[in-house]
């Protein structure tokens, strides 16, 4: 299992929401560089990247995405706000390994198709993030009626791997949704990495006991309820 921890930009600082709600930040650092680069002291393996501006489309942080990958050192997956694939050919040229996408791909299947040959499967990554086992879009501010694990199976076979973010989790420290994310595990045949309210290495030991790919590590990270160099041993 990898662990990934997360950069979430948003106003040009590196911060952490709770529930994704912008104004609940827990967490503000100015220098989203500093913050990287002490990553990149630790040894991570991967590194996760959402510009929140872009996702909310209140502007965006583009700019710093591109100016972090041109120092990257570990391969690097990128998310928010890409609704088109001329925005993601150009992270993927900027140096991106992965791309995140989210409500575009969820909106229009066709968009995914296309993304898929334009820039390989293998590079994209779908995010299914949900509440209450709902799929939510549009910055979570949206609530489809499908699970990840329906939308999933329609979409799994032009990703290279599925983020499941728990949003009830997310940013709360509470643990990650062990019990949802096995059951989208053994339903689904595409890699998945789990991301919201993983507190512990306790909580990691759980996910890699449940076979999920990756694990993105942010609030408990910055919060110090996670040492980075011991999380990065799983």
């Amino acid at each position: 299992m990898i662990v990934i921890p997360a950069i979430d930009l948003k106003d040009g600082k590196c911060v952490q929401l709770v529930g994704g709600v912008f104004g609940s930040e827990q967490v503000v650092i100015d220098d989203a560089h500093k913050v990287v680069k002490q990553f990149y002291e630790a040894g991570i393996k991967r590194l996760h990247i959402i510009d929140l501006n872009a996702a909310k489309k209140k502007g965006d942080n583009e700019s710093i995405v591109i100016s972090l990958l041109s120092q990257k050192k570990c391969p690097v997956e990128v998310g928010g706000g890409i609704r088109s694939i001329i925005k993601a050919k150009k992270l993927i040229t900027a140096g991106a390994d992965y791309v995140i996408v989210g409500t575009a791909a969820l909106q229009n299947k066709k968009f995914l198709e296309v993304l898929s040959k334009k820039i390989g499967k293998d590079k994209i990554i779908v995010s299914l993030d949900y509440k209450n086992k709902k799929v939510v879009t549009q910055g979570w501010d949206v609530s489809l009626d499908k699970s990840p694990i329906e939308i999933g199976k329609e979409i799994q076979e032009y990703c290279g791997a599925i983020l499941a973010t728990c949003v009830n989790m997310e940013g709360q420290l509470r643990g990650p949704d062990t019990e949802y994310l096995a059951e989208i595990i053994r339903e689904l045949s595409v890699p998945i990495i789990a991301s919201g309210g993983i507190s512990s290495l306790k909580d990691l030991q759980a996910l890699k006991e449940i076979n999920v790919f990756g694990a993105v590590i942010g609030m408990a990270l910055y919060k110090g309820k996670i040492h980075l160099k011991d999380a990065i041993l799983f």
